[in-house]
């Protein structure tokens, strides 16, 4: 079955059940209603009206009561015969209401004679029975449809709010999705042309060196020289790998583990690093069927990158803990280090902080910066997972 039939069978059944609910609302609440009425119209005519026409104090309540009950059933049936709930304009609604409430009125009337209320069918009373019986039918008939066409509003603002939020979900997602393609074709970029160009100019500046040692340049220019070749290795090296690196972790594709161990392992030796990963991690964290999408792992890398940098700017950190766990569908991340202790009165979040405190918040997520037990700080994170299909 291709995806449009999929889609429009999903669609006639949504229209069935739309119209099977609309059907029950508008029969229980005119049925509800008209059934009230009459139980209240037949109390009425036994114990006021007897106590004036004295024909009719012989006239039993339950006589009444069977013609006023007659009345809601064939109320209800027509409206259920002529499927007045598919009724979606104004003058549709009244004409079927009208429709179902003179055929009640009669048949009420036609039940009262049947069991005896009226002698006859030119009973004086027989023009106020009839008009009554119209009236209160129809008033329970537009009670029906008024309930009707409120569901029908509150169904339809529903879905609306419903295809909104999923609209916005989507536009997250798809937003994550152009974020990390970007950021790995800048990263492939930086990790392969520019060095690739950088290598190249290294090649000639050398050759340039090599060729003009002994030759016109003096011994300021060559040690120029040699300045600018040290520089375009130190780039080539150091800052191009790393942006490369900030842009698009390490062995990310492999999984949140390995892109945390080896962002841990370029840590300087001084520094002791250690990683502890719950089993709930591991398994959605497996390389052959990994659960993790992309993005998340993304965000994950970068919660333990930011409370590195930290460490790292902050205070003469020894020692990096970062732990990895999953509780209720929720990735939890907690960074903790032992560098100066933390102040939160004395000092806001870093900005770097707070722009993915803010990130994480657009999937759902929170992150809290809190001192150490001792010294340092703790960096955490929760992130919902599975909100949504890479």
């Amino acid at each position: 079955m291709t995806t449009s039939s999929t889609d429009s069978a999903a669609a006639l059944a949504t229209r069935r059940d739309d119209l099977s609910r609309d059907r029950i609302t508008l029969l229980r609440g005119t049925a509800i209603i008209a059934l009230g009425y009459g139980v209240g119209a037949a109390l009425q005519s036994t114990y006021v009206y007897a106590s004036y026409i004295p024909d009719w104090a012989y006239v039993s309540i339950w006589a009444r009561l069977g013609a006023n009950a007659i009345a809601v059933v064939v109320l209800v049936g027509v409206l259920a015969l002529i499927q007045a709930h598919r009724a979606t304009r104004l003058w549709v609604m009244i004409g079927y209401v009208v429709l179902a409430a003179a055929v009640a009125s009669t048949v009420r009337f036609g039940a009262q004679l049947a069991f005896g209320v009226h002698a006859d069918a030119s009973d004086p009373a027989r023009d106020a029975e009839l008009i009554s019986g119209f009236v209160l039918g129809a008033v329970s008939g537009f009670i029906g449809m008024w309930a009707m066409a409120t569901r029908r509003t509150a169904r339809v603002r529903t879905r609306a709010a419903a295809r909104d939020a999923v609209h916005v979900e989507l536009a997250v997602k798809a937003l994550e999705q152009e974020e990390i393609r970007v950021r790995r074709a800048v990263a492939e970029g930086l990790h392969g042309t520019l060095q690739s160009k950088l290598v190249l100019v290294d090649a000639r500046l050398e050759d340039v060196l090599v060729h003009t040692a002994d030759g016109g340049l003096t011994r300021e220019d060559v040690e120029s020289l040699g300045w600018v070749r040290a520089q375009l290795a130190e780039a080539r090296e150091t800052d191009v790998r790393e942006m490369s690196r900030l842009l698009y972790p390490d062995r990310i594709e492999l999984g949140v583990v390995p892109a945390v161990r080896a962002l841990l392992g370029r840590l300087p030796s001084s520094i002791a690093t250690r990683l502890t990963v719950s089993d709930a991690v591991r398994r959605l964290d497996d390389p052959t069927g990994c659960s993790l999408t992309v993005s998340e792992r993304l965000l994950a890398v970068r919660v333990v990158e930011e409370a590195v940098t930290n460490a790292l700017k902050h205070g003469p950190a020894s020692s990096v803990v970062v732990t990895l766990d999953v509780e209720d569908d929720v990735l939890h991340v907690g960074v903790e280090n032992d560098g100066q202790l933390y102040d939160p009165s004395s000092a806001g979040l870093p900005s770097g902080t707070a722009r993915l405190g803010t990130r994480l918040s657009f999937v759902g997520g929170r992150l809290a910066i809190s001192p150490g037990r001792e010294k340092g700080a703790r960096l955490e994170a929760w992130l919902p997972l599975g909100a949504g299909a890479e």
